[in-house]
């Protein structure tokens, strides 16, 4: 790297951690993010123009939905045209990604997208990081932001920037760990999780309508959900009878709910009398 750069960095650090009237560039400096409409600041921004300055880009978010990719649409499409390389990395945590926003990502033929399985992994995924390279340089954003509308341009949240070369000790150990989820078992490709994922998603979304329609919401429909077996099941079902057979049958062991399994698969079916 040359030295011009280092000392660009070296006065942004300056500028952000010590003296904040130091004179240094803006593109150097670490930076607090947040929404404030007042202000006109938006966290959304900032991602966009790293986005549209970088040569590769890493996200992890715990949630996405269509109101938090919508506005970068537009940006990533023209990032799918210069070729410039990104992965995404979310979660099925509490089922609250949205498929339709999911498959609008994995159509973009730069990026590639995983699910992280916490159920399988039996650990928790909240992260929220967008880690985005240029030459030698990283500009990583770290904070409590999803890519979900609320949190990209009206919630309050903090998230923090920080610019560093590829041997900064903080800008390794962030991409180390992101790489370890990345490539981690429990991080699913596309076509191993999405159908199964949707079939799930639209079952607790039926089930939270069905109880908020109730005078008295029951709490287990809230809890209610099914479990891998069961959504494996209803979209294997769903499957075989799109290919018109009228008949199927399910074998698994005693106490892994194919009871709840039926019961399941003839509401979301559509199935009057069974």
């Amino acid at each position: 790297m040359n030295k011009q750069k280092i000392a660009e960095l070296r006065a942004g650090l300056e500028t952000g951690f010590i003296n904040g009237g130091y004179n240094s560039s803006l593109a150097y400096q670490p930076q607090f993010l947040s929404n404030n409409h007042k202000e006109g600041k938006k966290v959304l921004s900032s991602i966009e123009d790293e986005l549209m300055s970088c040569d590769k880009f890493q996200i992890s978010v715990a949630f996405i939905t269509m109101g938090g990719i919508t506005p970068l649409l537009q940006t990533l499409k023209e990032l799918e045209k210069n070729g410039i390389p990104g992965e995404i990395l979310t979660t099925n945590y509490l089922n609250f990604s949205e498929p339709k926003a999911l498959e609008k990502l994995h159509g973009l033929s730069n990026i590639t997208l995983k699910m992280y399985d916490v159920e399988k992994a039996a650990e928790g995924f909240h992260t929220k990081g967008y880690i985005f390279k240029k030459e030698e340089i990283y500009r990583i954003i770290i904070g409590s932001s999803n890519m979900t509308s609320a949190a990209l341009t009206s919630n309050r949240e903090w998230n923090t920037k920080v610019v560093s070369t590829e041997q900064g000790e903080v800008a390794k150990q962030i991409v180390e760990e992101y790489n370890e989820l990345w490539n981690s078992r429990y991080a699913l490709s596309f076509e191993s999780f999405y159908e199964e994922y949707k079939e799930r998603y639209q079952i607790i979304k039926r089930q939270r309508e069905i109880a908020k329609s109730e005078e008295t919401p029951s709490i287990e429909k809230y809890r209610l959900k099914p479990n891998a077996m069961q959504v494996g099941f209803i979209t294997n079902l769903r499957k075989i009878l799109e290919k018109g057979e009228d008949r199927a049958l399910l074998i698994s062991a005693t106490g892994t709910g194919k009871t709840y399994a039926s019961a399941f698969a003839m509401r979301e079916l559509g199935f009057k009398r069974v």
